[in-house]
């Protein structure tokens, strides 16, 4: 029972940090180079995608693919 819930703590972990990941490392590096669209894929099911809209604001899109 202890080994669930370690494994349910550190799998919302690693959803923060890719979060984060795309919300902060990924959106400044967008925003340094002025591109127009990025996305990021982790290749273990995880996206995140992030785009500038026409009036200069970001959208960012994340998705996930969980096996349960």
């Amino acid at each position: 029972m202890a080994a669930d819930i370690m494994t349910e703590n550190e799998a919302s972990a690693r959803k923060l940090s890719w979060e984060a990941f795309i919300k902060q490392d990924v959106l400044n590096f967008l925003m340094q180079h002025n591109l127009q669209a990025i996305t990021v894929d982790d290749g273990a099911g995880k996206k995140g995608v992030i785009k500038r809209t026409a009036k200069g604001d970001y959208t960012v899109q994340i998705t996930s693919n969980e096996i349960l």
